[in-house]
Formats: C-alpha cells, sequence, structure tokens
C-alpha cells in the first residue's frame, strides 16, 4: 500500500472530499482502509463515534472498506454522503 497516497486520500477526507466520494471513487488504497481509521479521518468523528457507529451497522472492529457490504457502503452514504467537512 502507498503510503503517501494513503495519506492523501485521509486528508482530502479531513478537508474537502466527501465521504461518499471517497467510497465510490475506487482506489485500491481506500479498499485497503480500515473502516474506523477512514471515519477517524472525519473532522467531527472521533475513536469513540466511529466505534460506536460501527457496531451500530454491523461492521467487525477490523473491517477494511473494501470488506463492507453494498448495504453498508449504503448507509454510510446516507449518514455521511453530503456532509461538507467543516
Amino acid at each position: 500500500m502507498d503510503v503517501g497516497e494513503r495519506a492523501r486520500v485521509l486528508a482530502e477526507l479531513a478537508g474537502r472530499r466527501s465521504l461518499a466520494e471517497v467510497l465510490d471513487g475506487g482506489a485500491a488504497v481506500v479498499d485497503a482502509l480500515p473502516v474506523r481509521e477512514l471515519l477517524e479521518a472525519l473532522p467531527w468523528v472521533d475513536a469513540i463515534h466511529a466505534g460506536q457507529l460501527m457496531r451500530e451497522l454491523g461492521m467487525a472492529e477490523r473491517r477494511t472498506v473494501g470488506g463492507l457490504s453494498e448495504r453498508q457502503r449504503g448507509r454510510l452514504r446516507e449518514l455521511f454522503g453530503s456532509a461538507a467537512a467543516a
């Protein structure tokens, strides 16, 4: 996994890209990211809330983005799709 690409994606998510854009981007580096890490990159989601959200959506703690079902991806899009970083 390209660490620089991974850091760039997380920084963009924290800055100007929505979670839906990242999920729909299709980049291999995104598929390899743990969902928790992706959620925690959002400015308004901390570690506690990321864990709670993952449990509510039935996601295993170590789930990667590539391992999400379409239903789980859809729920994340509904929750964070158009949310812009502050």
